[in-house]
């Protein structure tokens, strides 16, 4: 399972590549089609870290010990509860998980900006497929922040998950500061896109009102 989950952190940086690059030159070209392509590909990417992420929960549940992050941060004598919060317990799988709720967000925004033809939106877009593409590039190209790792040869028993970490509100407390934290980055996306096309039309406020409400109440 380590080289399928592997094969799915590549391809998100793959597709975020690809992204990047249809839509800058869909905006240089003023390609409409090649705007559209650039972002239906950056919400196909949601679909391939959640895959991901899935591999690694299932691993960790599993206790597949030819993982190294599950060998660090899980064992088979771990109640599944402390399973799933060990996902977000080291860096790597913090980055995975940052990575997902930061492609779920930006499924988000497209999906609300779909009907929407405005100069900004595809510099909307083009932004926060470059956020994206620096979280996915450290997961792949940076060792301590790869998920899949192979443990070789596969440990008899894994470490478990860190006393301090084996609370209740590790659940709740982690993934709500995560929802807020990568949230903050659309603001910033849909504030990026106004001052690079100079567009500052009022219409735009209730819009990035609501998403930084969002991220300031988490």
């Amino acid at each position: 399972m380590n080289d399928f989950g592997a094969l799915c952190i590549i391809t998100s940086f793959a597709i975020l590549i690809f992204s990047i690059l249809q839509t800058s030159y869909g905006i240089w070209k003023r390609d409409e089609k090649t705007i559209e392509l650039g972002r239906y590909t950056l919400m196909a990417n949601t679909a391939v870290i959640l895959l991901g992420f899935i591999v690694l929960l299932v691993q960790l549940f599993r206790t597949d010990l030819s993982n190294y992050y599950v060998v660090m941060h899980s064992n088979e004598h771990l109640p599944l509860f402390y399973k799933l919060t060990s996902i977000w317990s080291g860096s790597s799988g913090s980055l995975l998980f940052w990575n997902l709720l930061l492609s779920i967000f930006t499924f988000i925004v497209l999906w609300q900006t779909k009907d929407l033809t405005q100069d900004r939106i595809p510099v909307l877009n083009l932004t926060l497929a470059v956020i994206s593409a620096f979280f996915s590039y450290l997961a792949v190209f940076y060792p301590d922040a790869q998920p899949f790792r192979e443990f070789q040869p596969a440990a008899v028993a894994g470490r478990g998950l860190n006393p301090l970490l084996q609370h209740w509100a590790m659940v709740i407390h982690p993934p709500i500061l995560y929802v807020g934290y990568v949230s903050f980055a659309i603001p910033f996306a849909i504030a990026a896109s106004a001052l690079i096309t100079g567009h500052l039309s009022e219409n735009w406020f209730r819009f990035v009102r609501r998403w930084t409400i969002f991220s300031w109440f988490f």
